[in-house]
């Protein structure tokens, strides 16, 4: 789980290894023919195809392994880092990586042909892309998420970090890195995005499987909204709070085009976004300049 272990936002979404746990031994690999061999989850085919490209490594028409009942298929997986072949063994963080993830598709086995065809007919072409910077000696990182998935739209997010140090970190200490998180942006272009794949795992994470959801859903959205109504308007001007809103109140069917950054100069420490909620919102709201723009779909 090293690479998507750096990219936490992903994991609720697609669990999709690209590294494997560190090798015994910390020789360079040959080629990303090898590399690619010591990852059990990605299955190769007849089909596939294994390169070396400028920069990293491109794997084409390959699976990943969730199960024995479910897993991915994925027309196209490439990774790029510098030293990639010498850097991946060690288990260390990478000073910088792409990953980038073309026409991934769920593929459930249920061990009949017809079944399974049946099925594909409905599955969603998927693409995925994550990617940092860090500068060591100035101490700064930069992280890009872009998903999208085929006619139902697009979600993006970056991030831009100071104070970043990951000196001596790797994967199983990533908790441990530290940073002030200075500006985040978000795009939705949602023409069905996050019903068929955001709202599943968000629903299930803040209700229980027997509770009718409709009225705290309700209350969370006006909730959230008084809250953001309160702020000054040097936080967030009146255009942007109406945007926002309207946002918050369409949860969880907000189709249209969105847009929302948020920026601090002072910025936000990484350890007060582990505190309670609320230390977490005094924090964000210590010098924060929140906009938004959008609206529903028509």
């Amino acid at each position: 789980m090293r690479l998507l272990g750096l990219f936490v936002l992903a994991m609720p979404l697609l669990p999709l290894t690209v590294a494997a746990e560190p090798a015994v031994k910390t020789k360079a690999f040959a080629d990303c023919a090898a590399l690619v061999a010591t990852m059990s989850e990605i299955i190769v085919g007849s089909k596939s195809s294994v390169e070396d490209v400028d920069g990293g490594c491109r794997a084409t028409n390959v699976r990943y392994g969730v199960s024995s009942f479910m897993n991915y298929s994925i027309d196209e997986v490439t990774l790029l880092s510098p030293n990639l072949l010498a850097t991946f063994p060690t288990g260390e963080i990478f000073e910088a990586a792409e990953l980038v993830l073309k026409g991934v598709r769920l593929k459930p086995v249920t061990h009949s042909p017809l079944q399974d065809y049946v099925l594909a007919l409905n599955t969603v072409g998927m693409d995925l892309r994550l990617a940092y910077t860090t500068d060591p000696e100035a101490l700064t990182s930069q992280a890009e998420f872009e998903f999208s998935a085929e006619k139902l739209g697009r979600f993006a997010a970056k991030a831009f970090l100071s104070d970043f140090d990951n000196t001596d970190i790797d994967i199983d200490d990533i908790a441990d890195v530290t940073g002030r998180l200075h500006q985040l942006d978000f795009t939705l272009e949602d023409r069905g995005l996050f019903v068929a794949i955001f709202a599943p795992a968000v629903l299930n994470w803040f209700f229980a499987p027997d509770e009718d959801p409709t009225n705290a859903i309700m209350v969370m959205q006006e909730s959230a909204v008084a809250m953001l109504a309160g702020l000054p308007e040097t936080t967030i001007s009146p255009d942007s709070l109406v945007a926002l809103s309207t946002l918050i109140r369409a949860f969880p069917r907000p189709e249209g085009d969105w847009h929302l950054s948020f920026s601090s100069e002072r910025g936000i420490s990484v350890d007060d976004l582990e505190g309670n909620e609320a230390t977490v919102i005094a924090a964000i709201l210590a010098d924060a300049k929140i906009a938004a723009t959008g609206e529903p779909a028509r």
